[in-house]
Protein backbone atom coordinates (compact mmCIF):
# COMPACT_ATOMS: atom_id res chain seq x y z
CA UNK A 1 0.00 0.00 0.00
CA UNK A 2 2.94 2.37 0.63
CA UNK A 3 4.53 1.98 -2.80
CA UNK A 4 2.53 4.69 -4.64
CA UNK A 5 3.31 7.09 -1.79
CA UNK A 6 7.00 6.19 -1.82
CA UNK A 7 6.94 6.93 -5.55
CA UNK A 8 5.26 10.28 -4.84
CA UNK A 9 8.10 11.12 -2.43
CA UNK A 10 10.60 10.28 -5.15
CA UNK A 11 8.79 12.51 -7.64
CA UNK A 12 8.72 15.35 -5.09
CA UNK A 13 12.43 14.82 -4.42
CA UNK A 14 13.21 15.00 -8.13
CA UNK A 15 11.03 18.09 -8.66
CA UNK A 16 12.69 19.81 -5.72
CA UNK A 17 16.15 18.90 -7.00
CA UNK A 18 15.53 20.46 -10.41
CA UNK A 19 13.68 23.50 -9.09
CA UNK A 20 16.16 24.11 -6.28
CA UNK A 21 19.10 23.93 -8.69
CA UNK A 22 17.32 26.33 -11.04
CA UNK A 23 16.80 28.84 -8.23
CA UNK A 24 20.46 28.48 -7.18
CA UNK A 25 21.60 29.28 -10.71
CA UNK A 26 19.31 32.30 -10.95
CA UNK A 27 20.53 33.51 -7.54
CA UNK A 28 24.18 33.28 -8.63
CA UNK A 29 23.40 35.24 -11.79
CA UNK A 30 21.53 37.91 -9.85
CA UNK A 31 24.32 38.18 -7.29
CA UNK A 32 26.78 38.94 -10.08
CA UNK A 33 24.45 41.58 -11.53
CA UNK A 34 23.95 43.15 -8.12
CA UNK A 35 27.69 43.37 -7.62
CA UNK A 36 28.16 45.13 -10.97
CA UNK A 37 25.24 47.48 -10.35
CA UNK A 38 26.88 48.49 -7.08
CA UNK A 39 30.50 48.45 -8.20
CA UNK A 40 30.27 50.39 -11.48
CA UNK A 41 28.55 53.50 -10.06
CA UNK A 42 30.87 53.50 -7.04
CA UNK A 43 33.98 53.40 -9.25
CA UNK A 44 32.60 56.10 -11.54
CA UNK A 45 31.69 58.30 -8.57
CA UNK A 46 35.13 57.84 -7.04
CA UNK A 47 36.83 58.59 -10.35
CA UNK A 48 34.69 61.66 -10.94
CA UNK A 49 35.40 62.94 -7.44
CA UNK A 50 39.15 62.38 -7.88
CA UNK A 51 39.22 64.16 -11.23
CA UNK A 52 37.08 67.03 -9.87
CA UNK A 53 39.38 67.33 -6.85
CA UNK A 54 42.24 67.88 -9.26
CA UNK A 55 40.32 70.79 -10.71
CA UNK A 56 39.75 69.14 -14.05
CA UNK A 57 36.41 69.81 -15.66
CA UNK A 58 35.54 68.05 -18.88
CA UNK A 59 32.38 67.05 -20.69
CA UNK A 60 33.34 63.39 -20.36
CA UNK A 61 33.30 63.83 -16.58
CA UNK A 62 29.68 64.93 -16.75
CA UNK A 63 28.95 62.02 -19.07
CA UNK A 64 30.50 59.56 -16.60
CA UNK A 65 28.45 61.05 -13.80
CA UNK A 66 25.31 60.74 -15.93
CA UNK A 67 26.11 57.08 -16.71
CA UNK A 68 26.69 56.43 -13.01
CA UNK A 69 23.31 57.99 -12.18
CA UNK A 70 21.54 55.92 -14.84
CA UNK A 71 23.13 52.69 -13.61
CA UNK A 72 22.15 53.55 -10.04
CA UNK A 73 18.56 54.28 -11.13
CA UNK A 74 18.32 51.00 -13.05
CA UNK A 75 19.74 49.10 -10.08
CA UNK A 76 17.22 50.63 -7.71
CA UNK A 77 14.33 49.64 -9.98
CA UNK A 78 15.54 46.12 -10.79
CA UNK A 79 16.83 45.52 -7.25
CA UNK A 80 18.92 42.45 -8.09
CA UNK A 81 19.95 42.06 -4.44
CA UNK A 82 16.33 41.55 -3.38
CA UNK A 83 15.74 39.12 -6.24
CA UNK A 84 18.96 37.31 -5.34
CA UNK A 85 17.74 36.84 -1.75
CA UNK A 86 14.33 35.61 -2.94
CA UNK A 87 15.84 33.02 -5.29
CA UNK A 88 18.42 31.92 -2.73
CA UNK A 89 15.66 31.45 -0.15
CA UNK A 90 13.62 29.46 -2.68
CA UNK A 91 16.64 27.27 -3.50
CA UNK A 92 17.21 26.54 0.17
CA UNK A 93 13.53 25.77 0.74
CA UNK A 94 13.43 23.31 -2.16
CA UNK A 95 16.64 21.69 -0.92
CA UNK A 96 15.16 21.19 2.55
CA UNK A 97 11.96 19.77 1.06
CA UNK A 98 14.03 17.44 -1.14
CA UNK A 99 15.77 16.05 1.94
CA UNK A 100 12.44 15.66 3.72
CA UNK A 101 11.05 13.69 0.77
CA UNK A 102 14.12 11.44 0.62
CA UNK A 103 14.06 10.82 4.37
CA UNK A 104 10.36 10.07 4.33
CA UNK A 105 10.61 7.62 1.43
CA UNK A 106 13.88 5.91 2.35
CA UNK A 107 13.75 5.83 6.13
CA UNK A 108 10.45 6.69 7.72
CA UNK A 109 8.41 4.61 5.28
CA UNK A 110 9.82 1.51 6.97
CA UNK A 111 8.81 2.49 10.51
CA UNK A 112 5.50 4.32 10.10
CA UNK A 113 2.12 2.66 9.83
CA UNK A 114 0.48 2.89 6.41
CA UNK A 115 -1.99 5.53 7.59
CA UNK A 116 0.67 7.63 9.32
CA UNK A 117 2.96 7.39 6.30
CA UNK A 118 0.19 8.37 3.88
CA UNK A 119 -0.64 11.39 6.06
CA UNK A 120 3.02 12.48 6.13
CA UNK A 121 3.25 12.21 2.32
CA UNK A 122 0.08 14.27 1.92
CA UNK A 123 1.48 16.93 4.26
CA UNK A 124 4.73 16.96 2.31
CA UNK A 125 2.82 17.34 -0.95
CA UNK A 126 0.82 20.26 0.48
CA UNK A 127 4.04 21.88 1.70
CA UNK A 128 5.50 21.52 -1.80
CA UNK A 129 2.44 23.13 -3.40
CA UNK A 130 2.47 25.99 -0.89
CA UNK A 131 6.14 26.59 -1.62
CA UNK A 132 5.45 26.73 -5.36
CA UNK A 133 2.90 29.49 -4.79
CA UNK A 134 5.34 31.64 -2.84
CA UNK A 135 8.60 31.53 -4.78
CA UNK A 136 9.66 33.73 -7.69
CA UNK A 137 9.27 32.37 -11.20
CA UNK A 138 12.11 30.66 -13.01
CA UNK A 139 12.79 30.57 -16.73
CA UNK A 140 13.56 27.88 -19.27
CA UNK A 141 17.15 29.00 -19.87
CA UNK A 142 18.12 28.45 -16.25
CA UNK A 143 15.98 25.31 -15.98
CA UNK A 144 17.78 23.71 -18.94
CA UNK A 145 21.14 24.56 -17.40
CA UNK A 146 19.96 23.12 -14.06
CA UNK A 147 18.71 19.97 -15.82
CA UNK A 148 22.13 19.38 -17.34
CA UNK A 149 23.80 19.86 -13.96
CA UNK A 150 21.38 17.57 -12.11
CA UNK A 151 21.73 14.86 -14.75
CA UNK A 152 25.49 14.69 -14.12
CA UNK A 153 24.56 13.07 -10.81
CA UNK A 154 25.98 15.86 -8.68
CA UNK A 155 23.05 15.68 -6.25
CA UNK A 156 23.39 11.96 -5.62
CA UNK A 157 25.44 10.54 -2.74
CA UNK A 158 28.95 9.42 -3.66
CA UNK A 159 28.32 5.97 -2.20
CA UNK A 160 25.34 3.93 -1.11
CA UNK A 161 24.03 5.26 2.20
CA UNK A 162 24.95 2.08 4.06
CA UNK A 163 28.54 2.26 2.80
CA UNK A 164 29.28 5.89 3.68
CA UNK A 165 31.89 6.00 6.44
Amino acid sequence: MKEPYINECKVLKQNCTYTGETHHLIAVSLRKKAMWFQLVPAIIAAGSAAVSALGVSHGWLLLLTLVSSIVTAVASVLNPNKSYQEHLSAAKSFTMLKHDARFLADTESTTLTDDAFIERVRNLHEKYNALLQNVPATDSKFFEKARRIVQTGIHEPDEEAGAIK
